[in-house]
């Protein structure tokens, strides 16, 4: 996301206050020493199968004029957390401010009681879901929708419907059940299939994350496959569609004009093919570019396959080089970083806004070297001191946000690139991607692999931007994770040995603990391990309470 750093024109409370009050439902229409592998053995339970994403049916009816939404939401998932679970949580952003009405909540077809707290709702189950097994929820709701322009908002021409829906949070030992803030992109996700339909109650243009699969402008029907987030918009636009070179990926325009729609259109296929080229093929069928009513200080917003941009804001000629332009390179270059490799945008949002505000000028720096200076000084400007790893708590309003995890954070790369050298920056971004690709990734097994990158002590850098006790050592703290390369069949064991004493480990599968405690030799039980492909997390805690992480892609046969 990018609000130029002048934060939103209207405000949540001020979007409350313009609710009346009442919520109506539509209809829908249709270093330890080293010693042998020994010690602990972990166990899970005896189920097997193949890796299963969840999965979200939506039917949702959108009354434009009313600005009201009705949904019946069908959500299907595997408990893969390695325990039992009492109930499943998911973050439902429009309750934030009390314009979501919960009508129905069922589990596997009985009624259950779901408990909205905010942005947080709970279903809890009628017995406790057991690892491995799967169940499936049903959810009718309804929205008001704030008469704002905003990710999710309706104006008299047109609707945005950004984080709309209640979505899955991330079970990592529990459920995430942070509020929403206003600050930043308060969201965290896994990625999911979805199969959604939306009808207007007039017709439009509607541009989607996924592929449209039928319908028309008063009714259509998306899918999407592992993509971390669904957003819609729905406007009076005219359209126009390149092809990307190998013909694998659409790019769609949406704006008010066909030449605007065409430059946006031409504009995302080039960036996605040099993204693509250093970072691994953009991993969708289809982007769509659309001119929503956002106000032109909020700038755009990300979600996979979808851009929205403020339709307020100018197009100059020449294009290239631009405020637009390089608006729109940011919000694409999210769709590596936030939407295909993830990261917990509540705590560490560097993680995703420090690549997206670089990244462009990577592009500039490769493709237009006449503009690149100008494009630098304006992404890197000075403005913020504080630590990079700020969670988005430590912010009250959105300019001093920006200048600290945006701009000094795209700094640290900056700085990182200078000191590695252009090759070895450039092969540290793509092995980060395909390690993470549709995964989370945590921001010290980032540095760790920054650090692995180079024989240079990197810690006084790293120790410059931010507070990780990890690099703020003199010198770089050595240790070792020692695991099966080949496929991981029934049992893995696993060893970590460092130069430092170590307090305590875990070992992660995505969301599934494999391991916790102090042994640091690990035989791991994975008969309930569903086979596929996992990111394998290890942590370590030295006895001065600092945190290592390393992060590295395994697959469970």
């Amino acid at each position: 996301m990018d609000r130029g750093g002048a934060g939103r024109a209207v405000t949540r409370r001020q979007a409350l206050r313009q609710l009346s009050a009442g919520l109506l439902a539509l209809p829908l229409l249709g270093a330890a020493p080293r010693r042998p592998l020994a010690g602990l053995t972990v166990r899970a339970a005896n189920t097997r199968g193949a890796l299963a994403l969840p999965s979200y049916q939506i039917e949702a009816s959108v009354d434009v004029d009313g600005a009201r939404l009705g949904a019946r939401q069908v959500v299907r998932f595997r408990n893969a957390v390695g325990k039992p679970l009492e109930s499943v949580v998911f973050r439902a952003v429009p309750g934030a401010w009390g314009a979501l009405g919960i009508e129905a909540s069922a589990v596997n077809g009985q009624p259950r009681e779901a408990r909205l707290d905010g942005s947080i709702l709970e279903v809890p189950f009628l017995a406790p879901l057991p690892d491995g097994a799967e169940t499936e929820i049903e959810l009718r709701y309804s929205i008001r929708i704030p008469r704002e322009p905003n990710r999710i908002g309706v104006t008299g021409r047109a609707v945005a419907l950004g984080n709309w829906f209640p979505i899955l949070t991330v079970h990592r030992g529990d459920w995430d059940r942070r509020q929403y803030v206003e600050a930043g992109d308060a969201f965290y996700t896994e990625v999911a299939d979805y199969d959604v339909t939306l009808m207007t109650s007039r017709p439009l243009q509607i541009a989607a994350t996924g592929r449209l699969v039928e319908g028309d402008v008063a009714r259509a029907r998306f899918v999407a496959r592992s993509v971390r987030d669904f957003a819609l918009a729905a406007g009076p636009w005219t359209v126009r569609s390149v092809a990307s070179d190998d013909g694998q990926t659409t790019v769609t325009g949406y704006a008010a004009s066909a030449e605007r729609a065409q430059l946006y259109a031409e504009r995302g296929a080039a960036y996605l093919r040099w993204f693509g080229t250093r970072l691994g093929a953009y991993p969708y069928p289809h982007l769509a570019i659309a001119d929503v009513d956002l106000p032109a200080s909020y700038g755009g917003m990300e979600y996979p396959g979808l851009v929205m941009l403020s339709g307020q804001l100018a197009a100059p000629t020449p294009f290239v080089g631009s405020d637009l332009d390089t608006l729109l390179a940011h919000e694409i270059a999210h769709q590596w970083f936030y939407s295909w490799v993830g990261n917990d945008q509540f705590a560490d949002p560097w993680l995703d806004e420090a690549f997206a505000t670089y990244l462009p000028v990577l592009y500039y720096a490769d493709t237009r070297p006449d503009l690149y200076p100008a494009i630098l000084g304006r992404s890197l400007r000075e403005g913020g001191n504080g630590p990079v790893d700020s969670a988005i708590a430590d912010f009250s309003a959105d300019p001093p946000y920006y200048a600290v995890v945006y701009r000094r954070g795209a700094r640290f790369l900056h700085a990182l690139r200078d000191r590695l050298g252009d090759a070895t920056f450039a092969e540290l971004l793509r092995d980060h991607v395909t390690t993470h690709r549709d995964r989370l990734a945590t921001p010290r097994a980032f540095l760790d692999r920054v650090q692995a990158s180079t024989t240079t002590n990197l810690n006084p850098l790293i120790a410059e931007f931010f507070r990780y006790g990890a690099f703020h050592y003199p010198n770089r703290q050595t240790w070792t994770l020692e695991a099966p390369t080949a496929p991981w069949r029934d049992a893995a064991s696993v060893f970590i040995g460092a130069e430092f004493p170590i307090t305590r480990v875990e070992l992660w599968l995505d969301s599934r603990l494999l391991a916790g405690g102090t042994e640091n030799a690990v035989t791991v039980d994975l008969s309930g391990v569903p086979s596929g492909e996992y990111v394998l997390l290890a942590r370590v805690w030295n006895h001065e309470g600092a945190i290592f992480e390393r992060a590295r892609r395994v697959e469970v046969a």
